[in-house]
């Protein structure tokens, strides 16, 4: 069975452990330091901006984690709803849980105009189930300059 609940703080250790292991590995960009992942963490703990983290369940077990933002988007003047990161442990993948997990998120935002989400041009699988649930590829470079 799979459920999706926001972040517990009584879960914080476990969602750290798996936020280490995900910042860490290919699926992002670069690594991202230790001191960032706990800020991350404690800010959506807070619930103080418009970031939501969500606990990933198989079977009663906490399998996972999705991050999810909002955002007022011009070029479609609305509400664009952006799937930050999802992590999948190891023993849990390939059971359904993140087929299961978009559908779900999307119904709880029903007045979003765009879901969005970014992936490593290497995850094929990821990439195969993005384009199964109706994600299309952008074909324009994104810029950032971090203060």
């Amino acid at each position: 069975m799979v459920e999706f609940k926001d972040f517990q703080k009584k879960n914080r250790q476990e969602l750290l452990d798996m936020m280490m292991v995900f910042y860490k590995s290919d699926a992002v960009d670069e690594p991202i330091a230790d001191n960032i992942i706990k800020k991350l963490l404690d800010d959506i703990l807070k619930g103080e901006y418009q970031i939501r983290g969500i606990e990933l369940y198989y079977d009663s077990k906490l399998a996972g984690f999705g991050i999810i933002t909002s955002y007022y988007t011009s070029e479609i003047a609305g509400t664009t709803v952006q799937f930050e990161d999802v992590y999948i442990k190891d023993e849990y993948r390939s059971k359904g849980i993140g087929r299961k997990y978009f559908p779900s998120m999307m119904k709880e935002y029903p007045n979003a105009s765009r879901f969005r989400l970014e992936v490593a041009p290497e995850n094929e699988r990821a990439i195969k189930l993005y384009k199964e649930l109706g994600f299309e590829k952008l074909d324009y470079n994104q810029m950032i300059s971090d203060m």
